[in-house]
């Protein structure tokens, strides 16, 4: 006999063995775009105006080691029209609400911003939260509102689509480079762009 199988809902973690069967079908269907894509020429590949095409691809590169998502699959995503530093925002969303990057990207392109998305998959503010001791540069008026809050009501703090970006990328680039969050946050307020403060932080290394 049949039964009806309930779908989790935006909130609820989707199991382990789900998950995992959710992402060879996506794969697989996947693959075939990718290998268009790596046989395209630069402008349908979507080089962006002024960006440095193997810069922003070694920044791709990097995003997909860190979130353990296959390279084909993060160039797919790459040309849904995101900001390169959205892409680690998507894939942060999906890895903690067990979801397919390609959905959260379809919510943001449908022009959701990234805390009502988070909200839907009961990510929140405290959730982007990166310690850091000493200036935090753009994220400051972020931080401070942390710092008004006990811990136990960070959750109830709204970030901007900014803020989120800044702190998504603040902990990737620490933890991908190893590098300390404090220097991440002097380069995202120095340097023009995420993909430009990636290539820096790559090359000087340090803490």
């Amino acid at each position: 006999m049949k039964t009806n199988r309930r779908l989790p809902g935006a909130g609820e973690r989707v199991p382990a063995d789900t998950r995992a069967a959710m992402r060879a079908v996506r794969r697989a269907l996947l693959f075939p775009v990718a290998i268009i894509l790596l046989a395209a020429p630069a402008g349908l590949q979507g080089q962006r105006p002024g960006t440095d095409g193997s810069d922003e691809a070694a920044f791709l590169r990097a995003v997909g080691e860190h979130f353990s998502v296959p390279q084909q699959e993060v160039m797919v995503l790459a040309q849904w029209k995101l900001a390169p530093g959205e892409i680690p925002v998507a894939l942060f969303l999906a890895e903690r609400a067990g979801v397919s990057p390609d959905v959260v990207i379809s919510q943001r392109r449908r022009g959701e911003g990234w805390m009502a998305i988070s909200s839907e998959y009961s990510v929140h503010a405290g959730d982007f939260h990166v310690r850091i001791d000493g200036h935090a540069g753009i994220l400051a008026d972020a931080y401070e509102r942390f710092s008004a809050r006990a811990a136990s009501e960070w959750n109830e703090i709204v970030l901007s689509d900014d803020e989120v970006v800044g702190f998504v990328n603040l902990r990737f680039l620490s933890r991908h480079l190893q590098v300390s969050p404090e220097r991440v946050a002097r380069e995202l307020e120095d340097v023009d762009g995420v993909v430009a403060v990636f290539v820096r932080l790559r090359s000087t290394g340090g803490p």
